[in-house]
C-alpha cells in the first residue's frame, strides 16, 4: 500500500451564490448547511432567495449572529477555541444578502 492509498479525501460541495451588481458569495457546504438551518430554507444543489424573502433572511441571520455573540460571551477560553464564530463565517453571505436586498435582485445559486 503507497502513502496515497491510505489517504483519504472528503469531497465537499462550493456553492456559489450570485446576485447582479453584487460580488458573488463562495461557501463550502458545511457553512451553507448552517447558514441555511439558520435562516430556515431548504439547501438544495441549486436555487433562488427570492427579493421579497431578504427582508425577513436578513434579520433573521442577523438576530443569530447576536444570539451567537451572546452565547460566546459566557464561554471559556477552551471552548472559544474549538467553536466557530457564526458572525466572522457568515459575513460574507450577510454582506451578498444586504447588497441584493439594496439593488432588488434575487440570489441564485447552481446555475
Amino acid at each position: 500500500m503507497t502513502k496515497m492509498d491510505s489517504v483519504v479525501y472528503a469531497k465537499k460541495m462550493l456553492y456559489k451564490f450570485q446576485s447582479k451588481n453584487s460580488a458573488n458569495c463562495l461557501m463550502l457546504e458545511d457553512l451553507t448547511k448552517k447558514i441555511f438551518l439558520t435562516i430556515g430554507k431548504k439547501l438544495e444543489p441549486t436555487g433562488i432567495l427570492t427579493v421579497d424573502t431578504l427582508p425577513t433572511l436578513i434579520r433573521t441571520l442577523e438576530s443569530a449572529i447576536e444570539q451567537d455573540v451572546i452565547a460566546r460571551s459566557t464561554m471559556s477560553r477552551e471552548e472559544l477555541a474549538s467553536s466557530d464564530r457564526l458572525g466572522q463565517r457568515a459575513f460574507p453571505f450577510l454582506t451578498l444578502l444586504k447588497s441584493a436586498h439594496k439593488y432588488q435582485e434575487p440570489i441564485v445559486w447552481g446555475v
